[in-house]
This record gives structure tokens, C-alpha cells and sequence, in this order.
């Protein structure tokens, strides 16, 4: 049986091989940000980013969500059962991708207004792809080609923009057509690796396979639907009330929470993937207590350095039309740490089977976001869907903790985290004066306070670090 020591230091030194693919990429998007919004104007972008948001809306419904069902159960099966689970998804996958083509044409038929509906279904299906693609890589304990398939990802991805943008003088279809060349060659890489189609085989393709999976996957669908309307909903009610160009403002916007979320994501994924290990060892409320203030820690630590460290970009990265989203820039990164601090104590959902679990907090989350945003907007425009999102993630942490207590308990470290709320409230203040001296000054601040509270973290992945370079 694995101590806390342990899993501690796996799960430090898986974060740290997500984090080093997910950095990159997320430094990548950043340098492109210039070519973009000096080439499409606020509306082009604000619908870019609507087809981006419908496609992430209608995946759940064609795929029921089987890819995280074959992902979960593939964690605890013998060779002949993941040669089942994955053959059965991969047919399934095929049926919904077809399933889905025919769709579109006949939306094309009845409703002739809509726009570049071919690349449209080609990104759908890359995404799908490179996602089952990234799931299995992560069950064959790959992360170093997980991680780096992102990177792959992203280059190609920012290569074809700029190629597209400014050499075609394209559009919302060049950034489009380069979605899906980035996603398929990325895609392409992970097969090299992992070799998927050792795994499949049309006599594999089972019945009782599939209803199992789908019996674990498709409770997440309705939970993934009302999780969008509180991650995403936003953009049809900025759209509906301010118009395109409002969503293109605010789009960018979030692309700078970035900076903070890509924190959440590498986490997350180590964090996933510890947790389905440890949910039957005795110290598994120790460990889960010790990974949740170890992540608090990591991003309300993080907030104090990235949001001054925004402030300074904008004006660098921004054709001045888009400049005017700083404004929205502390609450977005407030919705990204609660967010955070829900997908935590969601992962329970996963790690115990319990998916049906987490649709309740889901719709409540949902209908606080809607309700803000909606009821809100057009008195304090685009403040009103930042703040009912951020609201609608900070009350769905709160409901899950109180109902995951059944399974596992979490300490807070309540002395932590009401400093660095405090710190959060300083530089938040800091941030609306339009002085960069200050705004260097709170980065340096914020980077000494960020490594003493975090100082156990560092540590334990410099020592993985050091342990991993020298065994290779």
C-alpha cells in the first residue's frame, strides 16, 4: 500500500510534466494574440468564438460522453477488457461522427444562414479525435507524450493562423481550417506512440461492453450540458444582448485567465488520476486534504502574479480595439479558482462512480449564472456574466464539498486562505491603477509571498524533478 509520501510525490511529479506541455502551449496562444486581433475585428472574433462554444455544447449530446467512460473504466481492466472498451467506443465514436455529418446537412437545408458548416463539422470531429486520442495516452501512463501532443497541437495551430491570417487574408475560416489541420496532425503524433489500433478489433465490438460504459458516461451528458450553460452560456447571452463584438471583447478577455487556468488543467489531470489510485487507501482523506491546500495555495498564490502580470500585457499583446476587456480580467480569474476548487471535489464524482451526483450542483450553478447574467446585463454589461459565473462556480464548490462529505473529507487550511484572500483584495486594488512602476512592484511582492506560502510544493517537485534527470 502506497504511503502519503508516495502519492504526494507522483502526483508533484505528474503536475510537473502536464505543466510543462500545458505552459507551452498556453505561452504559445499567448504570442499569437497580436496577429489575431490586429487581423479580425471584435465581431469576427465573437463569432469565432460562438461556433467554439456551440461545438463544445453539442459534443456531450452525439457522443454521451462514452470517451470518459472508456477512460475510467480502462483504469481497472485487463488486457482482453481494454481491447472491448476501446474497440466498442471507437465504433460507437464512428456512428455518432456519422450520425452527425448527416445532421449537418440537413441544418444546412432548413436553416441556409449558417456559415462555413463543413469546417465547422471538421472541427468537431478533430476535437473528438485528439481528445480520445489523449485519453488513451494517459491510461498507458504516457504524460510525456500526453504533454507534448499539446505543444504539437498548439504550434501547428498557431503556424496555420498566422499563415491564414496573414498570408490568405482569411478569416473566421482561417482560424477555423487551422483548428482542424493542428488537431488531426496532432492526433496523428499520439498514434505514433500510442498505438491505438493494437487495441481495436471489430470481434471486440461489444453490446454489454457498451451499455456498461454508457451506464458510467451518459449521466455525465445531462451534467455536462447545465455544466456548459454555467461555463459557457455567457457567450449567447453577450451575444443576444450586446451583440458579436461585446463576445469577441470579452473572449479575449478570458484568454488572459488563462494564464491561470492552464494551473488548473495540469492539476487536474494529475490530480485525476492520483485520486482514482488512492480512493481506497487509509490515508486517502489525508492525501485528499493535503492535495486540496496544496492547489489552494498554487492558485490564489498564482492570482496575486498574474493578474499584475496582465495588466502589463494587454496593452502589449492588444490591437486597442479589444484593450478595454482589463476591466473584466479579477473576476475572470476568480471564476477560474472557484471553478477550480468545484472540479476538485467533483472529481469524486468520477473516482467513486457517483456521476449522477453531480448534476444537482450543476443545475444550481447553472441557474445562478443565468439569473446574474441575464438579470444584470444590461446594467453593468459584460461585468454581469463574468460575476454570475464566478458566482455560480463558488456556490457549486460549496454544495459539492457539503456532499461529497459521504466520501471523503477535505481541512481547509483556513489560515492560508484567508491571507491570501486578503493578499487577492491588495492586488486586485493595485491592478485598477494605471501606474506600471506599481504594477512591477506587485508582481515582485506577489512572486516572494507565492514561493513561502508554496515552499513544501516547490521542494517536492524540484526534487522529482532532479530524481527524473538523473534515472534518465
Amino acid at each position: 500500500m502506497e504511503n502519503k509520501s508516495t502519492a504526494s510525490k507522483r502526483l508533484a511529479l505528474g503536475t510537473v510534466i502536464y505543466m510543462a506541455g500545458n505552459l507551452t502551449s498556453k505561452l504559445l496562444q499567448m504570442l499569437i494574440l497580436p496577429i489575431i486581433t490586429a487581423s479580425l475585428n471584435t465581431s469576427e472574433y465573437g463569432y469565432y468564438d460562438l461556433i467554439i462554444t456551440t461545438i463544445n455544447l453539442i459534443t456531450p449530446f452525439i457522443t454521451l460522453q462514452i470517451v470518459e467512460g472508456m477512460f475510467r473504466y480502462l483504469f481497472e481492466s485487463n488486457e482482453e477488457e481494454k481491447i472491448k472498451n476501446v474497440s466498442t467506443t471507437t465504433a460507437f465514436l464512428i456512428f455518432s461522427i456519422v450520425l452527425l455529418g448527416v445532421l449537418m446537412v440537413i441544418f444546412k437545408l432548413t436553416i441556409s444562414s449558417i456559415d462555413y458548416p463543413f469546417l465547422i463539422y471538421l472541427n468537431y470531429v478533430s476535437v473528438i479525435i485528439f481528445d480520445y486520442m489523449q485519453k488513451i495516452a494517459r491510461v498507458q501512463q504516457k504524460n510525456r507524450v500526453y504533454a507534448i501532443s499539446g505543444v504539437v497541437n498548439t504550434l501547428i495551430m498557431l503556424i496555420c493562423q498566422a499563415i491564414t491570417l496573414l498570408v490568405f487574408k482569411m478569416g473566421t475560416d482561417g482560424m477555423l481550417l487551422a483548428n482542424c489541420i493542428s488537431y488531426f496532425i496532432a492526433a496523428l503524433y499520439l498514434e505514433f506512440h500510442v498505438r491505438v489500433d493494437k487495441w481495436i478489433d471489430r470481434k471486440y465490438i461489444k453490446r454489454k461492453t457498451l451499455y456498461l460504459l454508457l451506464s458510467y458516461s451518459a449521466p455525465l451528458m445531462p451534467n455536462s450540458i447545465v455544466w456548459w450553460l454555467v461555463a459557457s452560456s455567457d457567450r449567447y447571452v453577450i451575444t443576444y444582448f450586446l451583440g458579436s463584438s461585446a463576445n469577441g471583447i470579452y473572449s479575449i478577455a478570458g484568454k488572459f485567465s488563462q494564464l491561470l487556468t492552464f494551473a488548473v488543467t495540469v492539476f487536474q489531470l494529475s490530480w485525476q488520476e492520483n485520486a482514482i489510485l488512492e480512493k481506497d487507501n487509509e490515508g486517502r482523506d489525508a492525501f485528499y486534504t493535503a492535495t486540496f491546500n496544496t492547489y489552494m495555495k498554487l492558485l490564489l498564490g498564482g492570482y496575486l502574479i498574474v493578474l499584475p502580470v496582465i495588466k502589463l500585457l494587454i496593452p502589449i499583446l492588444l490591437d486597442e480595439s479589444y484593450q478595454i476587456g482589463y476591466l473584466y480580467n479579477p473576476i475572470l480569474l476568480i471564476g477560474a479558482i472557484m471553478s477550480a476548487f468545484s472540479q476538485f471535489y467533483g472529481s469524486a464524482y468520477l473516482v467513486f462512480k457517483k456521476t449522477t451526483g453531480a448534476f444537482f450542483t450543476t443545475v444550481f450553478a447553472a441557474v445562478v449564472n443565468l439569473v446574474i447574467g441575464v438579470g444584470l446585463i444590461n446594467k453593468i454589461g459584460l461585468f454581469a456574466p463574468a460575476l454570475g459565473t464566478a458566482l455560480a462556480f463558488f456556490t457549486q464548490w460549496i454544495l459539492r464539498s457539503i456532499q461529497m462529505r459521504e466520501y471523503f473529507k477535505v481541512n481547509i487550511d483556513i489560515k492560508s486562505f484567508l491571507f491570501l484572500c486578503l493578499c487577492g483584495v491588495i492586488v486586485t486594488y493595485l491592478y485598477y491603477i494605471n501606474n506600471i512602476v506599481i504594477q512591477i512592484i506587485a508582481i515582485i511582492l506577489s512572486t516572494g509571498i507565492f514561493i513561502v506560502i508554496n515552499k513544501q510544493f516547490i521542494k517536492s517537485i524540484l526534487l522529482s524533478v532532479v530524481k527524473k534527470m538523473k534515472r534518465s
